[in-house]
């Protein structure tokens, strides 16, 4: 006769739920999954699922909340290091982040349910806006910075999801090419893009 099923607070089932979810969804596309599956790997039945989530979309974008939190906390602002080498290790630690919350990782780099339906639309704009707001303070002092270099640090996000989707989906890409790849863009883009950007408009035409 099966042991009965241990009674949890409602926010441990929630918990023990979410992380169930993200270990289905590593292991599987998220069109093979299914909530009878996430049931299963969770260890509850169906209907207790059901009760704390409405559907499979609703846990990715419950990871997906989590990974725009935190994801950004992966980029230090602290690090007392020259600054190749803090670039070097910044790319590191998020690659890491990135590896270690594959499902989220997925869903941002587009390949999630719906291709990006508006509520993972709205979390991959606050990933992207905390990851440049802590590349600004690392290189800029701070920030607020102006909107040119805002602009190159958003477009350097958005070199990030390129070459993490090849590495990550494609496969074209090792983790040790992103790593080059990543560092010596943001360095060149801070070093010769941003001094270009922050001319005058004439002088740029």
């Amino acid at each position: 006769m099966p042991s009965p099923r241990k009674r949890l607070a409602p926010q441990e089932r929630r918990e023990q739920i979410l992380q169930a979810a993200r270990e289905t969804f590593a292991r599987r596309p998220y069109a093979e999954v299914s909530m009878t599956d996430i049931a299963r790997d969770a260890g509850v039945s169906r209907s207790l699922l059901n009760h704390y989530f409405d559907g499979k979309l609703e846990l990715l974008v419950e990871l997906m909340r989590r990974y725009a939190q935190d994801g950004p906390e992966a980029v230090r602002t602290d690090l007392d290091l020259p600054v190749p080498e803090m670039v070097a290790t910044n790319v590191d630690s998020w690659l890491t982040f990135v590896e270690e919350n594959r499902p989220a990782s997925l869903a941002y780099l587009g390949d999630g349910p719906l291709a990006q339906p508006p509520q993972l639309r709205a979390l991959t704009e606050e990933l992207r806006d905390g990851m440049v707001r802590r590349i600004a303070t690392n290189h800029f002092g701070g920030p607020d910075v102006s909107p040119s270099v805002r602009l190159a640090l958003r477009a350097y996000t958005g070199m990030f999801e390129v070459v993490c989707y090849d590495w990550l989906i494609a496969g074209d890409m090792t983790r040790a090419q992103v790593r080059a790849l990543l560092s010596t863009a943001l360095l060149a883009i801070v070093r010769e893009v941003v001094p270009v950007l922050e001319q005058p408009p004439d002088d740029l035409a």
